[in-house]
């Protein structure tokens, strides 16, 4: 099917490894929130996902996308890589089926974990296949060593050499992908995350429930500061751990609240607890989007102490909820957030650094209005999944002419089209 053809709805079949309800990462709500933008657009989005609960297998109809879901319980496998390419396989097959019903123009596969299946679906059916680079193996770990990375570090090569083009979350990762796979610039396209403001965003009814949502975290007198995200090494929240003490001896009544989970919150427990200042930390773990929203709504400052981060979603998050910002200058976040004008930018795995940016969040007044007025015009007028659904429809427009321009067609004798 062609762009030009007016009769037809582009068919955009997304590949992705979670969706909700299963949510490990951040590549589960973009590609529900960019699906559901494109619904809107005209487009008919189908996602092909792996599922961890036996009544969620099959098909459904999700807010007018087709998602189908397929069973991974029962995948014998001693690590995560041989688990997924095992799970490969069953998404290759299930899309096999899905292809049967729906006349799929563009394949969008969503990082390494589903690099297998896209290429081989890619080259059986002969349709041009885009990918969204989410993040790097090279990036989280500030380097590739070891099997493992070497394993997914390639499977990231693999994919970027087979997409027709590629779509990056920042200008970061596109010179990041560029420079790691030897890339060609113009083969890359930037397009944002942005912000569902209808999943995150704080009602009157929290705003009247202040006192016993804030009571949750923290004590009445006490200000809070908030990181939400994956307790994982790369996200630094060590480093805001060692703020802790610089930040309460200006602001002696200041709560620290680190949302989520992973295999770094034990360490992080442990280094409050060593520093001494585990009675101002709080874990209260994974917190969905209304918890989230709700902690938003008690945040008097919202920390992103990231060492590696490819866009950053978070902030733009509580920036919509209307809560002034410190992040790390690094990565996405660098694009994402204006110094002074949208929130405060601090220095990458310098707790010294976070302690400054957070206690002038609390102590100036102006600054922090200027910085909410400035970042909520952002959000609306920019950081908005309608505007990077546009975006994306003439991405998949551009692959789709010079796709009807080249002798790589499907063999209709072989599959009946």
């Amino acid at each position: 099917m062609k762009m030009s053809d007016k009769n037809k709805s582009l068919v955009v079949m997304h590949l992705t490894w979670e969706f909700p309800p299963n949510k490990v990462g951040g590549i589960a709500s973009v590609v529900e929130d960019l699906s559901l933008a494109q619904l809107r657009s005209g487009i008919v989005p189908v996602v092909v996902t792996c599922t961890f609960d036996d009544n969620n297998v099959g098909y459904e109809n999700y807010k007018g996308i087709h998602v189908f879901r397929f069973n991974t319980n029962d995948i014998p496998a001693e690590d995560f890589p041989s688990w997924t390419m095992q799970m490969n396989i069953l998404m290759q097959n299930s899309a096999s089926e899905i292809m049967k019903e729906f006349d799929v123009d563009i394949l969008h596969g969503h990082d390494w974990l589903v690099t297998t299946a896209a290429v081989s679906l890619k080259h059986i059916y002969r349709i041009p296949l885009v990918s969204t680079i989410h993040a790097m193996e090279s990036g989280r770990y500030g380097g590739i060593s070891g099997d493992r990375q070497e394993f997914i570090h390639s499977l990231e090569g693999r994919l970027v050499f087979e997409s027709w083009k590629i779509i990056t979350n920042s200008h970061f990762m596109k010179k990041s992908v560029c420079e790691a796979f030897h890339t060609p610039w113009d083969k890359i396209t930037v397009v944002p995350n942005a912000v569902n403001r209808d999943k995150i965003n704080v009602t009157d009814d929290m705003l009247k429930r202040r006192n016993e949502i804030k009571s949750k975290y923290a004590l009445d007198h006490e200000k809070i500061i908030t990181y939400v995200g994956r307790h994982v090494w790369e996200k630094g929240i060590d480093v805001l751990i060692g703020a802790v003490p610089s930040i309460l001896l200006t602001h002696p009544d200041s709560k620290i609240v680190i949302a989520g989970n992973g295999y770094y919150t034990d360490t992080a427990k442990k280094l409050a607890w060593d520093m001494g200042v585990s009675d101002k930390v709080c874990f209260p773990g994974f917190v969905n989007e209304n918890e989230l929203s709700e902690l938003l709504s008690v945040t008097d400052c919202f920390v992103v102490p990231s060492r590696y981060e490819p866009f950053g979603v978070t902030p733009l998050e509580a920036m919509s909820c209307n809560v002034p910002v410190v992040v790390s200058d690094t990565g996405g976040l660098s694009e994402t957030v204006e110094h002074e004008i949208t929130g405060l930018k601090v220095f990458p795995g310098q707790s010294d650094s976070i302690a400054w940016g957070v206690c002038r969040m609390l102590s100036d007044r102006d600054l922090v209005k200027r910085v909410k007025e400035k970042a909520h015009k952002k959000l609306i007028d920019y950081y908005n999944w309608d505007n990077m659904a546009k975006m994306t429809v003439e991405f998949y427009d551009s692959v789709l002419k010079e796709f009807d321009k080249n002798n790589w067609k499907p063999n209709k004798s072989i599959f009946n089209k």
